[in-house]
């Protein structure tokens, strides 16, 4: 080896990973059924981006006492 190596980067990784299950799988399949696949994918894209979206903006909830002010210290 020469040291003339190239690296595939992870983003390569995903877009074969991606073009394999096209290719292997969706590309057998009638259009509706494609379609039906790749839009239920979609939605679940979406879906776990507004959940991370919305548990973002929500913050950081308050922290809770250990030790009420009712209850009875023990020794």
């Amino acid at each position: 080896m020469d040291g003339d190596i190239t690296l595939a980067s992870k983003a390569d990784l995903a877009f074969d990973a991606l073009r394999f299950l096209y290719v292997g799988f969706l590309s057998s399949l009638p259009a509706w059924a494609r379609y039906t696949v790749l839009g239920l994918f979609g939605l679940t894209v979406a879906y776990g981006f507004v959940s991370w979206l919305r548990k973002r903006s929500a913050g950081q909830p308050e922290a809770v006492a250990d030790v009420h002010e009712d209850e009875a210290r023990v020794r």
